[in-house]
C-alpha cells in the first residue's frame, strides 16, 4: 500500500473517532439540559401550588367552606405530585425542603384560629424561602434571597419578608 491509501484510512478512522465523540459527549450535554429544565419546572410547579394553597387559605374564612377545602386539597395534591418528581431530580436537602413545606402547607389549612393560620402562613413563607436556596445550591445559582438559611424553629412573623416579596437583606 501506498502513502495515499495510509493517508485515507487514518482521515476514516479520525473521522469514526470523531463522530464517536461528538455523540457521546453531545448525549450527554443534552440529557443534563434535560434534567436541569425539568427540575426548574418541578421546582416552579411545586411552589406555584405551594403560594396558590398559601393563597387560598388566606382568603378563606377560619372554617374554610368546602370549595375552599378541595381547591386547598387539590394545591396540596399537586405540591405532592411535583415532591414526587423533585425526589428523582434533586438531592436529598432539596427534597428535606421540600418536605418540611409540604408539612408547613398541611398545618396552613388544618390552623383553627386566625392567629394559628397566620403563624403557620409565615411559616410555610419561611418554607418556601428554605426550598427556593436549597434549588438554587442544587442548581449552581447564585442566592438571590441573602446568604442565611433561616431555621423555621427560631423565626418569628416580624423577621420574615412580606408574603409576596423576596427578603432582599443581605
Amino acid at each position: 500500500m501506498d502513502a495515499g491509501v495510509y493517508a485515507a484510512w487514518a482521515a476514516a478512522v479520525t473521522s469514526a473517532a470523531t463522530l464517536v465523540v461528538t455523540t457521546v459527549v453531545g448525549g450527554r450535554r443534552e440529557q443534563h439540559q434535560w434534567a436541569r429544565e425539568a427540575l426548574t419546572d418541578a421546582f416552579v410547579a411545586f411552589l406555584a401550588a405551594s403560594w396558590q394553597h398559601s393563597d387560598l387559605a388566606k382568603a378563606s374564612a377560619t372554617t374554610p367552606d368546602t370549595s375552599s377545602v378541595e381547591a386547598m386539597n387539590g394545591q396540596y395534591g399537586e405540591m405532592r405530585n411535583q415532591l414526587t418528581r423533585l425526589r428523582l431530580l434533586s438531592p436529598p436537602n432539596v427534597v428535606r425542603a421540600g418536605e418540611k413545606l409540604l408539612r408547613l402547607q398541611r398545618r396552613v389549612q388544618d390552623a383553627g384560629s386566625a392567629s394559628d393560620r397566620a403563624e403557620a402562613l409565615a411559616r410555610a413563607s419561611a418554607g418556601r424561602h428554605d426550598v427556593v436556596a436549597a434549588a438554587q445550591k442544587a442548581m449552581g445559582l447564585r442566592r438571590a434571597w441573602g446568604t442565611a438559611s433561616r431555621e423555621l424553629n427560631t423565626s418569628t412573623a416580624s423577621d420574615l419578608p412580606d408574603l409576596g416579596q423576596p427578603d432582599m437583606r443581605p
